[in-house]
């Protein structure tokens, strides 16, 4: 199994060198106006993240597009590992969307962006009967059953993915296992954190998750600690983008 991931690892570790650094980040949100935020990071790593972006887009579109080419990413990084481990890979996609879903599960009406958005719109149907055939029929099933039972999503979304790895060695289960504690030990400090401690427990998130992405090469876990990283970048970009156009800076030759 481990030889298996010598490509694999050889093209995350390429796709690891292209995430920007923290100087681009810096050089990037130095602009507090979003056209020139956009023009800055289509200049750095964040390239990718950007370039199909307009300041004159409406913000849901604008978030619509970042989650469809995380989701996109995803997709091309499934392509790439190994046929067994693809479907697991594939199942992190869903994770963006576990509020929504929630949302939408416990029967309220659906918000204007997710009619727009093509996950959630197939299940926006305004009769609940309706809402929860197209969840039972879609891969989003084993949520639906988990909400029904009171569990919470993460915990259902967590089974389903461990449920969908492979036969594994002990070395390589423990490192998917260390990661996932990790992660738990993580949004249960941050639950408790306050306001301002927000930022440094992302940043030592992430401290922690590139010190394992290094000491676990050649193991299935490298993958999904690339996809979290690439995730914790999105984020950060989404919240960039959305701040400075739901809050614009304020210019006095406006007046």
């Amino acid at each position: 199994m481990r030889s298996g991931f010598i490509y694999t690892q050889t093209r995350l570790q390429a796709r690891h060198g292209m995430r920007a650094d923290e100087r681009s980040w810096q050089l990037a949100e130095s602009q507090r106006e979003l056209g020139n935020f956009l023009q800055s990071a289509r200049q750095t790593g964040l390239k990718h993240w950007v370039s199909g972006l307009q300041a004159s887009d409406p913000h849901q579109l604008l978030e619509t597009g970042i989650l469809t080419l995380y989701r996109n990413y995803i997709d091309d990084i499934a392509s790439w590992t190994p046929r067994a481990w693809r479907a697991a890979v594939e199942w992190t996609k869903h994770l963006t969307y576990l509020p929504a879903l929630l949302h939408l599960l416990k029967g309220n009406t659906a918000q204007p962006w997710m009619l727009q958005d093509p996950v959630l719109k197939p299940f926006t149907a305004i009769h609940h009967e309706q809402r929860n055939t197209a969840f039972l029929q879609s891969d989003y099933s084993p949520l639906v059953h988990a909400q029904h039972q009171g569990q919470p999503l993460e915990t259902a979304w967590a089974a389903r993915w461990q449920a969908l790895w492979p036969e594994l060695c002990a070395s390589d289960r423990a490192s998917l296992q260390k990661l996932y504690r990790l992660l738990q030990q993580h949004l249960e400090s941050f639950a408790q954190a306050a306001p301002d401690a927000a930022w440094p427990q992302r940043q030592q998130l992430a401290l922690k998750l590139g010190s394992l992405f290094r000491q676990l090469r050649y193991q299935p876990a490298t993958i999904f600690i690339h996809l979290l990283l690439v995730a914790m970048d999105v984020e950060r970009l989404r919240g960039d983008i959305l701040q400075r156009q739901l809050f614009p800076v304020y210019r006095e030759d406006s007046i």
